[in-house]
């Protein structure tokens, strides 16, 4: 039987790209001035254990979706964070150092509309 882990929880960011920006544009831009600003915040480091950006990249000739039988995703992009509290995720993520660098590694890439995040319990199975 699996069971919720309490030892760390996340908060997830799925992101679609604006219409005519590219994914590539995404990773030479958006992501990786985000990920270089992010990791030098010593909030980040003092309380997140993962940040991870992971940008989506279709080189099979059909796509795992597709391979399901599932309608592909719209979203382009998503952004785990990792802490030991909901409370360190919120803290770090929304001080107002992360707010403006979110702002500024996204506003060419997305909206508002097409930024979702969401706060959850792991529960892993292998």
């Amino acid at each position: 039987m699996a069971s919720l882990r309490t030892d760390k929880v996340r908060a997830i960011a799925i992101v679609k790209n604006k219409a005519g920006v590219t994914n590539e544009e995404t990773i030479k831009g958006a992501a990786s001035r985000l990920v270089e600003r992010v990791k030098a915040m010593p909030l980040i480091q003092k309380n997140i254990t993962r940040y991870e950006v992971t940008v989506k990249v279709e080189r099979m000739p059909n796509t795992l979706a597709k391979d399901l039988g599932l309608k592909d995703t719209d979203f382009t992009m998503m952004i785990l964070v990792e802490a030991d509290s909901h409370e360190k995720i919120r803290e770090a993520l929304t001080s107002p150092e992360y707010k403006e660098i979110i702002k500024g590694a996204l506003e060419h890439v997305t909206t508002a509309d097409d930024y979702h995040w969401f706060s959850g319990e792991i529960l892993t199975v292998i």
